[in-house]
């Protein structure tokens, strides 16, 4: 009998507060990542509000974008909250207000201190923007309650315990 918990599907759960998937963040992005195939995966389109110099996007909001679903990846590797411990990017190619963007996450490597990541932003033509590898390491216990009373409890995702146990 195999006892390994069935690969996760579908919309991963948000928070409140989050800068990228808070629901009640004014500032925020307000998205929703997902996983397909063994990836972490959100869609966005950026706005003029994130703009850097006057025709391209901010790069602190591309790698933003990377953290999230970086994170997440880790997230549901580990089964515990995780945090950045260290990213690094690669810019490719600017990227611009106005274009859909595909950013995806996924473990490269788990030891047993630290979640090894991998992330990419494409555009609508599957070229690579940025590029980014992370490590990520569990959230210190004394923090994880915290976290866990800001996810939200929807229908519409995967349940927060479900993932982290």
């Amino acid at each position: 009998m195999n006892d390994s918990p069935k690969p996760l599907s579908g919309t991963l759960p948000w928070t409140r507060s989050c800068f990228v998937c808070g629901e009640d963040n004014p500032h925020g992005l307000h998205l929703r990542s997902r996983i397909e195939s063994g990836r972490v995966i959100l869609d966005y389109t950026p706005r003029e509000a994130d703009l850097g110099y006057k025709h391209i996007v901010h790069g602190g909001i591309a790698v933003t974008l990377l953290d999230e679903v970086m994170t997440w990846a880790a997230i549901v590797a580990a089964r515990r909250v995780c945090v950045a411990a260290e990213l690094v990017t690669r810019l490719r190619k600017p990227v611009q207000v106005g274009q859909t963007l595909r950013v995806e996450g996924w473990v490269a490597r788990e030891t047993s201190r630290l979640i090894l990541t991998e992330g990419r932003i494409l555009n609508a033509e599957g070229q690579a923007l940025l590029t980014a590898e992370g490590k990520y390491m569990p959230m210190p216990k004394d923090q994880i309650e915290l976290t866990q009373k800001d996810f939200v409890i929807s229908p519409d995702s995967i349940p927060p315990q479900k993932i982290t146990g």
